[in-house]
């Protein structure tokens, strides 16, 4: 005998816009500032120079700041705000969850651990000097003072560092699997198996090429590959010792 399912009246279209809106103003923008932040800081792995002008053709993107706000920080903010949200208030959202229960705890928890590691990233880095980026040529000095300093006979900021990005990357490749399940074609359970193991793919991966530009600004030291220095920061050569006064 056919049934038919009476709708739950929590299952309003303005709840499930919120966590759908919810759920894209994290995937998104993370997978930006992560694609972003790979590509400019692994070319410190060239050397000091390559970091530089990386960092300063980025700087040479017309309205740089606008996009950056718009598209990144202001949707994270929103993400943030949303997410902290549904953690404290606990809403009766009554919405089919795609997450485990042990995978929503972790989704949740890590959430929170990429909040503050956001917050302790950016105003040391990106907004070190208020509004204005950070000059291409003293950004990988002040990434090798920060991430080599020493406490309690421990690189601190480091560790910090990679566990940091362990779990801001976690957090965006289980949203990008939860995004998926949560739409039609994620609904069969095999899309769903080859979706998961495609996402921890993309988390894992991102995470050991910041494993990688941690170590090397911690320790001069790469995990896997080798320096192809490219050359001063900003163009021309070094004299020759006999040629300094």
């Amino acid at each position: 005998m056919r049934t038919t399912r009476v709708p739950d009246p929590a299952l309003s279209p303005r709840r499930r816009v919120l966590l759908r809106a919810f759920s894209l103003s994290g995937v998104v923008p993370l997978g930006a500032f992560l694609v972003v932040h790979l590509a400019v800081n692994a070319r410190a792995l060239a050397g000091e120079g390559a970091l530089a002008r990386a960092a300063e053709a980025s700087r040479r993107v017309p309205a740089l700041a606008v996009v950056e706000a718009a598209l990144i920080f202001a949707p994270l903010l929103v993400h943030a705000l949303v997410g902290t949200w549904l953690v404290v208030a606990r809403p009766p959202l009554a919405l089919p969850r795609p997450y485990p229960p042990a995978l929503r705890v972790a989704v949740r928890v890590t959430g929170v651990l990429a909040l503050a590691f956001l917050a302790m990233h950016l105003p040391e880095i990106r907004f070190r000097e208020g509004a204005t980026r950070p000059d291409p040529d003293v950004l990988a000095t002040w990434l090798a003072a920060d991430l080599s300093s020493m406490h309690g006979g421990l690189p601190a900021r480091a560790v910090a560092y990679m566990l940091g990005t362990a779990v801001v990357c976690f957090h965006f490749g289980a949203g990008l699997w939860g995004y998926f399940a949560a739409t039609p074609k994620g609904a069969s359970p095999r899309a769903r198996r080859l979706a998961a193991w495609w996402a921890a793919a993309v988390g894992a991966t991102a995470w050991v090429l910041f494993a990688n530009i941690v170590v090397y600004h911690a320790t001069g030291a790469r995990l896997f590959g080798h320096a192809v220095d490219e050359g001063p920061a900003m163009g021309g050569t070094c004299p020759p010792a006999s040629a300094r006064p």
